[in-house]
């Protein structure tokens, strides 16, 4: 059991953690472009696209900024590129390539981004408008396809029926063969998709409103429904899933502790302000094991989630006015799974 839902925080120094407790812990990191003078923070601008780097640390990407840290979350790389085209997707291939899929002039579709010799190398494939992508085994790259619409942004309120485009599920192999996960017969609508991969070729899709996955013989099984929100996605390699809480039913839930420790008076107020969820609000971000889904009471207004481990992640939590980026690490008896 990973919990239940309602928190029982401590968001100041606390002299002792309990071992039943989440530990939250915003990074600090040096937000210097590279090869500037240090300057340390902990509260950073709204961060959506995230992808773990292969070796314990991750990347992150917002409006040509782009940002790497390594497992102990020292920055690696901090870099503004050309803010030529709009990314919609990042997946790391090694610590150093991502797959990237972006709109935007000549940079309009799937590259594979060499972050240290700084070239962009064109993946061909029928579709035109691609959205969100992610890296699988074996060179295998998976992405959205808008069918020639536009690429949909979630905006924050309610998507309108014209805000809904038809999209559908293609990948592509090394060797250029493209097939489709799930095809525009399906009738699949969104304002915003986000996808990922598991080991076992897995594909999981989330849209503003729910999350399903596609086995690899096509058959598409639910995972979650919740009321219109930005969607978020994370799968690690045992098949947990980060992604929008389901709306609570229970009339009496059992809370569940967790502590933020370290962490600036301003990323203490991220959290307060805007991490922390009410009863009567949002439920924020869940994480799916299996049959049981446990919510994250202190992930509310999350707009990126990226798996470390089996058992530690990263949350984007926050908006353009002030975002942590959250380490988790699940209360101690659960880091043995």
């Amino acid at each position: 059991m990973w919990g239940a839902v309602l928190a029982l925080a401590c968001l100041s120094a606390c002299s002792a953690v309990s071992p039943d407790s989440w530990r939250v812990v915003p990074i600090e990191f040096d937000n210097a472009t590279d090869g500037g003078r240090e300057d340390r923070i902990d509260v950073t601008y709204s961060m959506t696209n995230m992808t773990d780097d292969t070796t314990g640390g991750f990347w992150t990407e917002s409006v040509g900024s782009w940002l790497h840290l390594d497992s102990n979350g020292d920055t690696l790389r901090r870099f503004n590129g050309e803010m030529i085209a709009t990314v919609h997707g990042i997946s790391a291939i090694s610590p150093t390539v991502l797959a990237v899929s972006q709109t935007g002039g000549a940079r309009t579709g799937i590259f594979l981004y060499d972050t240290d010799a700084g070239t962009w190398t064109r993946i061909d494939v029928d579709a035109t408008t691609i959205g969100d992508v992610t890296a699988g085994a074996d060179g295998l790259l998976v992405y959205v396809d808008f069918l020639g619409s536009m690429v949909p942004e979630y905006m924050g309120t309610p998507p309108g029926p014209a805000d809904l485009m038809p999209f559908a599920i293609r990948a592509v192999d090394r060797n250029g063969r493209q097939t489709t996960v799930l095809g525009p017969e399906s009738g699949a609508v969104a304002s915003a998709v986000r996808i990922d991969i598991d080991s076992a070729g897995t594909v999981y899709v989330s849209t503003e409103s729910e999350t399903f996955t596609i086995a690899a013989d096509g058959k598409r099984s639910p995972l979650a429904t919740y009321p219109i929100r930005k969607p978020v996605l994370a799968v690690n390699a045992a098949g947990d899933v980060l992604t929008a809480a389901s709306p609570r039913t229970d009339t009496v839930e059992r809370g569940i502790e967790w502590t933020m420790l370290r962490g600036s008076s301003a990323a203490r107020d991220v959290m307060a302000t805007k991490g922390e969820c009410s009863p009567s609000g949002e439920a924020g971000i869940a994480v799916l094991t299996g049959a049981e889904s446990t919510s994250l009471p202190f992930s509310c207004r999350t707009n990126g989630a990226v798996w470390l481990s089996d058992t530690t992640f990263v949350l984007s939590i926050g908006d353009e006015g002030g975002t942590i980026l959250a380490r988790v690490t699940p209360p101690e008896q659960h880091t043995d799974r």
